[in-house]
């Protein structure tokens, strides 16, 4: 979709039907005293593009959008809104460090999950120079998983502690614990 400020034809849109979006409109027009009826139209120069749905045959406005684009004398303009404090402002001015410069080489694990019938070894990742380390497995939210995305290790725990809780459980009724102490445990 093109720029349609350069669009020589606007097109014009309806107001919407609906109370509170008809309005955000009459609000966002700044006109004192001025009530849109159900055939006032508002011309599309006062929407930026990205505002328009342009995939089907004809242009449609977007659900929701209001308009802002306009051109008011300099006592209506609204303030734009700066930076109060230093930190804010020292952020806004300094670049933004690249993520890769942010990693810690030494804390950072790399797991490679491969599928392919015919394995290449492939060449290490490098941060800032640096190798990172390779791991057949790794625990991530108190899940391990392993390169082949197999989750055994976690299964065998989750088992495990089921059994034990079984067996104690089963301990605890054979010396006749009342059923409300069973419950909980």
């Amino acid at each position: 979709m093109g720029d349609l400020s350069a669009n020589k034809n606007p097109w014009n849109h309806v107001f919407p039907k609906t109370g509170e979006r008809r309005r955000q409109w009459e609000v966002a027009l700044r006109r004192d005293g001025f009530v849109s009826s159900g055939r006032t139209l508002l011309c599309s120069e006062y929407f930026r593009s990205e505002d328009f749905d342009g995939t089907g045959q004809t242009v449609r406005l977007k659900d929701g959008v209001v308009p802002t684009v306009f051109n008011f004398p300099a006592h209506l303009q609204r303030p734009e809104a700066t930076r109060s404090t230093t930190t804010s402002r020292r952020a806004e001015d300094e670049p933004q460090p690249n993520v890769v410069s942010i990693l810690n080489v030494a804390k950072t694990r790399e797991m490679v999950i491969d599928f392919r019938r015919v394995r290449t070894s492939l060449l290490p990742l490098c941060i800032l120079g640096e190798d990172v380390a390779v791991v057949e497995d790794y625990k991530y939210l108190g899940v391990h998983l392993d390169n082949g995305l197999n989750w055994r290790i976690n299964t065998d725990a989750v088992h495990k502690k089921g059994m034990s809780r079984l067996y104690f459980r089963r301990k605890l009724r054979y010396f006749h614990v009342c059923s409300k102490m069973l419950e909980i445990f």
